[in-house]
Protein backbone atom coordinates (compact mmCIF):
# COMPACT_ATOMS: atom_id res chain seq x y z
CA UNK A 1 0.00 0.00 0.00
CA UNK A 2 2.77 2.24 0.67
CA UNK A 3 4.01 1.66 -2.84
CA UNK A 4 0.64 2.77 -4.03
CA UNK A 5 0.84 5.99 -2.31
CA UNK A 6 4.10 6.87 -3.39
CA UNK A 7 3.44 5.84 -6.97
CA UNK A 8 0.20 8.52 -6.56
CA UNK A 9 2.14 10.54 -4.81
CA UNK A 10 4.75 11.50 -7.67
CA UNK A 11 2.36 10.93 -10.32
CA UNK A 12 1.13 14.16 -8.99
CA UNK A 13 3.94 15.77 -7.85
CA UNK A 14 4.74 15.38 -12.13
CA UNK A 15 0.80 16.08 -13.66
CA UNK A 16 -0.11 18.74 -11.54
CA UNK A 17 1.98 20.99 -14.00
CA UNK A 18 -0.23 19.72 -16.97
CA UNK A 19 -2.51 22.34 -17.86
CA UNK A 20 -0.70 25.42 -16.55
CA UNK A 21 1.62 26.06 -19.88
CA UNK A 22 -0.07 25.17 -22.82
CA UNK A 23 3.86 25.80 -24.60
CA UNK A 24 4.96 23.05 -21.96
CA UNK A 25 1.96 21.28 -22.81
CA UNK A 26 2.31 20.48 -26.33
CA UNK A 27 6.45 19.76 -26.19
CA UNK A 28 5.22 16.98 -23.34
CA UNK A 29 2.74 15.54 -25.70
CA UNK A 30 5.00 15.59 -28.33
CA UNK A 31 7.73 14.05 -26.16
CA UNK A 32 5.11 11.80 -24.98
CA UNK A 33 3.73 10.88 -28.74
CA UNK A 34 6.63 11.50 -31.15
CA UNK A 35 9.84 11.50 -30.07
CA UNK A 36 10.30 7.58 -29.84
CA UNK A 37 9.71 7.83 -34.20
CA UNK A 38 12.33 10.40 -33.97
CA UNK A 39 15.21 8.38 -32.02
CA UNK A 40 14.37 5.58 -34.12
CA UNK A 41 14.48 7.21 -36.94
CA UNK A 42 17.72 8.89 -36.60
CA UNK A 43 18.79 4.35 -35.71
CA UNK A 44 17.21 3.77 -38.99
CA UNK A 45 19.31 6.41 -40.55
CA UNK A 46 22.81 4.93 -38.98
CA UNK A 47 21.34 1.40 -40.08
CA UNK A 48 20.93 2.43 -43.28
CA UNK A 49 24.18 4.31 -43.67
CA UNK A 50 26.51 1.67 -41.58
CA UNK A 51 24.79 -1.36 -42.36
CA UNK A 52 27.95 -3.59 -41.79
CA UNK A 53 28.35 -2.05 -38.38
CA UNK A 54 24.71 -2.29 -37.31
CA UNK A 55 22.52 -4.79 -38.88
CA UNK A 56 22.99 -7.65 -36.45
CA UNK A 57 22.60 -5.25 -33.47
CA UNK A 58 19.52 -3.86 -35.22
CA UNK A 59 17.98 -7.45 -35.45
CA UNK A 60 18.67 -8.78 -32.11
CA UNK A 61 17.45 -5.47 -30.75
CA UNK A 62 14.29 -5.31 -33.00
CA UNK A 63 14.08 -9.04 -31.50
CA UNK A 64 14.16 -7.92 -27.95
CA UNK A 65 11.79 -5.38 -28.92
CA UNK A 66 9.36 -7.60 -29.95
CA UNK A 67 10.07 -10.25 -26.76
CA UNK A 68 9.05 -7.59 -24.56
CA UNK A 69 5.55 -6.53 -26.56
CA UNK A 70 4.59 -10.39 -26.15
CA UNK A 71 5.46 -9.85 -22.24
CA UNK A 72 3.94 -6.99 -21.86
CA UNK A 73 0.65 -8.90 -23.50
CA UNK A 74 1.12 -11.79 -21.07
CA UNK A 75 1.36 -9.39 -18.14
CA UNK A 76 -1.52 -7.85 -18.68
CA UNK A 77 -3.61 -11.15 -18.46
CA UNK A 78 -1.85 -11.69 -15.09
CA UNK A 79 -2.10 -8.16 -13.61
CA UNK A 80 -3.74 -5.35 -14.75
CA UNK A 81 -2.74 -1.97 -13.20
CA UNK A 82 -5.52 0.87 -14.20
CA UNK A 83 -3.73 3.88 -16.09
CA UNK A 84 -4.16 7.00 -13.78
CA UNK A 85 -7.70 8.37 -15.94
CA UNK A 86 -8.92 5.48 -15.25
CA UNK A 87 -9.41 5.95 -11.73
CA UNK A 88 -9.95 9.75 -11.91
CA UNK A 89 -6.27 10.83 -10.93
CA UNK A 90 -4.54 14.19 -12.98
CA UNK A 91 -5.07 16.03 -16.36
CA UNK A 92 -5.06 13.45 -19.31
CA UNK A 93 -3.84 15.37 -22.54
CA UNK A 94 -3.96 12.71 -24.85
CA UNK A 95 -6.12 10.05 -25.87
CA UNK A 96 -5.38 6.28 -24.45
CA UNK A 97 -7.20 3.23 -24.06
CA UNK A 98 -7.98 1.46 -20.55
CA UNK A 99 -5.20 -1.18 -21.12
CA UNK A 100 -2.73 -1.88 -18.34
CA UNK A 101 -0.34 1.36 -17.74
CA UNK A 102 2.60 -1.33 -16.37
CA UNK A 103 4.72 -1.50 -18.17
CA UNK A 104 5.53 1.64 -20.22
CA UNK A 105 5.72 0.28 -23.74
CA UNK A 106 7.11 3.85 -25.07
CA UNK A 107 9.55 3.84 -22.74
CA UNK A 108 10.33 0.19 -22.61
CA UNK A 109 10.86 0.46 -26.32
CA UNK A 110 13.45 3.57 -25.99
CA UNK A 111 15.08 1.71 -23.14
CA UNK A 112 16.10 -1.86 -24.86
CA UNK A 113 17.36 0.14 -27.99
CA UNK A 114 19.47 2.34 -25.33
CA UNK A 115 20.64 -0.53 -23.23
CA UNK A 116 21.43 -2.75 -26.34
CA UNK A 117 23.66 -0.28 -28.18
CA UNK A 118 25.25 0.78 -24.51
CA UNK A 119 26.14 -2.98 -23.79
CA UNK A 120 26.85 -3.93 -27.44
CA UNK A 121 29.78 -1.00 -26.80
CA UNK A 122 27.96 2.17 -28.49
CA UNK A 123 28.23 4.09 -25.32
CA UNK A 124 27.43 7.60 -27.28
CA UNK A 125 24.00 6.05 -28.32
CA UNK A 126 23.55 4.45 -25.30
CA UNK A 127 23.54 6.91 -23.11
CA UNK A 128 21.46 9.10 -25.43
CA UNK A 129 18.86 6.70 -25.51
CA UNK A 130 18.66 6.06 -21.76
CA UNK A 131 18.18 10.29 -22.07
CA UNK A 132 15.65 9.62 -24.48
CA UNK A 133 13.82 7.20 -22.57
CA UNK A 134 13.64 9.01 -19.14
CA UNK A 135 12.24 12.28 -20.85
CA UNK A 136 9.14 10.21 -23.09
CA UNK A 137 9.01 8.44 -19.36
CA UNK A 138 8.51 12.13 -17.49
CA UNK A 139 6.49 12.80 -20.68
CA UNK A 140 3.66 10.02 -20.64
CA UNK A 141 3.13 11.09 -16.68
CA UNK A 142 2.89 14.34 -17.17
CA UNK A 143 0.05 13.82 -19.97
CA UNK A 144 -1.72 11.44 -17.46
CA UNK A 145 -1.40 7.86 -19.32
CA UNK A 146 1.48 6.14 -16.63
CA UNK A 147 2.04 6.38 -13.13
CA UNK A 148 6.48 6.47 -12.37
CA UNK A 149 6.55 3.07 -11.15
CA UNK A 150 5.74 2.19 -14.88
CA UNK A 151 8.40 4.08 -16.01
CA UNK A 152 10.83 2.92 -13.50
CA UNK A 153 9.67 -1.21 -14.19
CA UNK A 154 10.32 -0.04 -17.71
CA UNK A 155 13.50 0.29 -17.78
CA UNK A 156 14.10 -2.48 -15.23
CA UNK A 157 12.72 -4.39 -17.36
CA UNK A 158 14.16 -3.22 -20.71
CA UNK A 159 17.61 -3.82 -19.02
CA UNK A 160 16.96 -7.36 -17.74
CA UNK A 161 15.87 -8.69 -20.88
CA UNK A 162 18.84 -6.92 -22.92
CA UNK A 163 21.22 -9.12 -20.26
CA UNK A 164 19.16 -11.85 -20.60
CA UNK A 165 19.50 -12.05 -24.50
CA UNK A 166 22.90 -10.84 -24.16
CA UNK A 167 23.71 -13.72 -21.65
CA UNK A 168 21.92 -16.59 -23.91
CA UNK A 169 23.37 -15.59 -27.12
CA UNK A 170 26.79 -15.61 -25.61
CA UNK A 171 25.75 -19.14 -23.94
CA UNK A 172 24.83 -20.93 -27.59
CA UNK A 173 27.74 -19.48 -29.16
CA UNK A 174 30.12 -20.80 -26.30
CA UNK A 175 27.63 -23.99 -26.90
CA UNK A 176 28.26 -24.12 -30.52
CA UNK A 177 31.77 -23.13 -30.99
CA UNK A 178 32.20 -26.32 -28.94
CA UNK A 179 30.18 -28.33 -31.03
CA UNK A 180 31.60 -27.30 -33.95
CA UNK A 181 35.62 -27.32 -32.61
CA UNK A 182 34.82 -31.04 -31.20
CA UNK A 183 33.35 -32.00 -34.57
CA UNK A 184 36.02 -30.68 -36.44
CA UNK A 185 38.64 -33.18 -34.00
CA UNK A 186 36.57 -35.86 -35.14
CA UNK A 187 36.84 -36.02 -39.04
Amino acid sequence: MIFESLNIYLFDCINSIATQSPVLDRIAIFTAHDLNTVFICFLLFLLIYKWKIYNYLFAKTLLIVLLSLILSDLAEIFYHHPRPFEIGLGHQLIGHGPSSSFPSQHTLTITIIAFSHWLAGFKKIGVFGIFVGIVVGLSRIYVGVHFPFDIIGSFIIGLMLVVSVNYIENELTVRIRKITSTSAYDV
